[in-house]
């Protein structure tokens, strides 16, 4: 079996690539040579990071001294709007054709500390729909174990005030059929902006400050736009945003609300134009008199130095006149 898989990973194929990683993914969960001292963990639960930066996952996995890495299989799969690749070892030798063509090129791992029983892979310029929950199955002749993280990757909108602005949130499939939440948790008393229940908005539960200036960009929500709009942004529009969609199912008269389906997280920063933020305090607040300062500093050192100057020449007129009475 194992020279057929061989046969196979020396294909370009694209489809006999998923074949194979389908292959060993069921070889990996299915295998019986467990032992329940084969342990895999993530160094981290759960990872925050900002689009177009890079972060680092990281798993460990027991090893042992006398242990061959010529068994070792992982197979690393990210769970966002489907299940994608973005990792595979197979046989202790890494499958960069197998990895999903939304990390090509993304992904980077540190060889050097696969003997450690470490897994650090390196992910850069990350997109928003690189969100998702991330799996690394693990074999090894120890055994196998598989081990899960979250990454969250958020959004920054900038923005002037007075500016209209559009808050990204993308279903993965076009479902007409959902309650739309729009929230922000640092806000009081209710922390929702926008509530979207039965094809209509529902303003009795929403926060006074953005009545009347947010609504979805688009209310049909095709295909799967839940966007927000927020009209006449202010400074104290910005924060983290989080857009939460909810499964409707009927039975009879009765709606049944489930648990929210998929959440994206947008960062909202509302500031004066570049050209303006001269004097902006790290709080965000702005310093109006720093022109003023500045224009007195330069102005007495201008002062200072026509005094100065004049002092010399003075002195030097003395002196001269001195010389000239002594003669």
């Amino acid at each position: 079996m194992m020279f057929l898989m061989f046969c196979c990973l020396s294909s370009s194929s694209s489809l006999r690539m998923k074949m194979i990683s389908s292959i060993l993914l069921l070889l990996i969960l299915s295998s019986c040579l467990c032992a329940a001292t084969f342990v895999v963990n993530v160094t981290q639960s759960s990872y925050q990071a900002e689009e177009n930066h890079s972060i680092t996952l990281e798993w460990t996995f027991t090893t042992k001294t006398q242990g061959s890495y010529r068994e070792l299989f992982i197979y690393c799969s990210v769970v966002a709007h489907k299940e994608l690749i973005f990792y595979q070892v197979h046989n202790g030798v890494e499958i960069p054709d197998s990895q999903d063509k939304q990390f090509s090129g993304r992904v980077q791992s540190d060889k050097d500390v696969l003997r450690e029983g470490r897994i650090r892979l390196h992910v850069s310029r990350l997109r928003t729909e690189d969100s998702g929950q991330y799996l690394c199955v693990v074999k090894t002749e120890d055994g196998s174990d598989k081990e899960k993280c979250q990454l969250n990757v958020h959004k920054i909108i900038s923005a002037v005030p007075g500016q209209k602005v559009s808050l990204p949130c993308q279903l993965p499939n076009n479902k007409p059929a959902v309650d739309v939440e729009w929230t922000r948790s640092d806000l009081e008393p209710e922390e929702n902006v926008l509530l979207f229940r039965g094809d209509q908005p529902d303003p009795e539960n929403q926060h006074p400050s953005f009545r009347k200036r947010v609504e979805l960009q688009d209310r049909r929500m095709k295909d799967g736009d839940v966007s927000l709009l927020l009209s006449n942004v202010m400074p104290s529009d910005s924060g983290k945003y989080e857009c939460r969609v909810f499964k409707r199912e009927s039975s009879g008269r009765k709606t049944i609300n489930f648990n929210s389906e998929y959440i994206r997280t947008v960062f909202l920063d509302v500031a004066p134009p570049t050209e303006n933020k001269v004097g902006r305090e790290e709080d965000g607040s702005r310093n109006k008199d720093v022109g003023l300062i500045i224009g007195l500093i330069i102005g007495a050192i201008l002062i200072a130095a026509l005094i100065i100057g004049l002092i010399i020449c003075y002195v030097i007129k003395n002196r001269k006149r001195e010389e000239a009475d002594d003669k």
